[in-house]
């Protein structure tokens, strides 16, 4: 993550990996909703990877950004 961060310095390039990450992390928890709710296999490792992935990767990156660009 640390790495990840000094290596995002250009703010369109850190938007862009903001967006698509915490758009990937939230759909994989939102299937991960929709496997639970159907009883299909796997649900609990999209849905704890989505949430966790978003809440460690997505929500802070979107943090950085947003303080970045006030």
């Amino acid at each position: 993550m640390i790495a990840f961060y000094y290596q995002i310095q250009k703010p369109i390039i850190m938007k862009k990996a903001a967006f698509i990450l915490s758009t990937f992390f939230g759909s994989l928890a939102l299937l991960g909703i929709l496997f639970k709710v159907m009883h299909w296999p796997g649900a609990g490792i999209a849905l704890v990877t989505g949430v966790v992935g978003f809440a460690l990767i997505g929500l802070p990156l979107l943090a950085v950004y947003r303080y970045r660009r006030a």
